[in-house]
């Protein structure tokens, strides 16, 4: 209650080695470097502030050319945003809740004030017998996928401990057959899925195995249409391995495949991209450290 508290911090660092790159001579590598924050200023019910705050950061390693521009592949990429979160309880066990963030995701971030982003979001619940609601939302970023508001309706439907599914856009289930094993998985517009099956063979130590499609943007600072982003694809398959090392400190150690690699300019996800880049497969390794108090 009142002001302060501790919320959870995380950063997890990653390795891409080296593969060539189709139908060039260049080779492309990466490291990365994400750091999350999200702390609660205030709680005082029926209103909670939450502060958020993240860095990402890659380094690429190619003499790979941008093949239409003729351009230098971006060498470093960047997105770092800091943002504010309202929720508020309304009677009848209603719930309400916003946010908006300001950020930065470009080679040169912050250079001006046209590599700057501002995102925002809004939801309302509304309980639907003891266990279950509905949700509704209003999501609008421009780094997405989509550059226009995305709505969402979803039915929260929990009829026990083991099960828990959103049932709409976004989608999400959680379903825990036994007490050592559980299933997740989750979609969002266009090319978000992630899927995830857990094996808990001793108390806090975990084994995973998962399967994700996701995307980075980026605006670049001198691309010739204001409204062109620079797009990351991937998919990956991994299995990995979280544990304690304090009663505070848990760390997670992951190894896995990429695949169907590319990267290009454009509006959005469908545009006809210019500067395609496809990357060849290959193997990578990641190791994340979280604070929970």
């Amino acid at each position: 209650m009142g002001p302060g508290g501790q919320g959870p911090i995380s950063y997890r660092t990653f390795w891409f080695p080296s593969v060539p790159v189709k139908g060039q001579a260049g080779d492309w590598g990466l490291v990365g470097q994400d750091f999350s924050l999200a702390y609660p200023l205030w709680v005082d019910l029926p209103n909670t502030v939450m502060v958020t705050a993240g860095v990402r950061n890659r380094l690429i390693n190619t003499d790979a050319v941008l093949p239409d521009s003729h351009q230098p592949y971006p060498s470093e990429l960047w997105n770092a945003q800091v943002g504010l979160m309202y929720m508020r309880k309304l009677s009848g066990d209603r719930m309400i809740g916003g946010g908006v963030n300001l950020g930065s995701a470009s080679d040169h971030p912050f250079a001006s004030i046209q590599e700057m982003n501002v995102s925002m979001n809004a939801m309302y619940r509304i309980p639907s017998g003891e266990h279950n609601a509905w949700m509704f939302m209003l999501m609008y970023s421009p780094m997405s996928e989509i550059q226009f508001p995305i709505p969402g309706v979803s039915y929260s439907y929990n009829p026990s401990d083991q099960f828990h599914a959103n049932i709409g856009l976004p989608f999400m289930f959680s379903y825990k057959p036994t007490d050592r094993w559980t299933l997740e998985a989750s979609y969002m517009l266009i090319h978000t899925i992630h899927v995830k099956a857990t094996y808990k063979i001793a108390e806090r130590v975990n084994v995973f195995g998962g399967y994700d499609w996701s995307n980075e943007t980026y605006m670049l600072q001198d691309r010739t249409n204001e409204k062109d982003r620079f797009f990351l694809y991937d998919q990956r398959v991994a299995l990995g391995l979280d544990m304690p090392l304090t009663s505070w400190l848990t760390a997670e150690l992951v190894g896995g495949y990429a695949f169907n690699r590319y990267s290009f300019i454009g509006q959005q996800w469908d545009s006809v991209g210019t500067d395609r880049v496809d990357i060849d497969p290959g193997p990578f390794v990641s190791l994340s450290v979280s604070i929970r108090r």
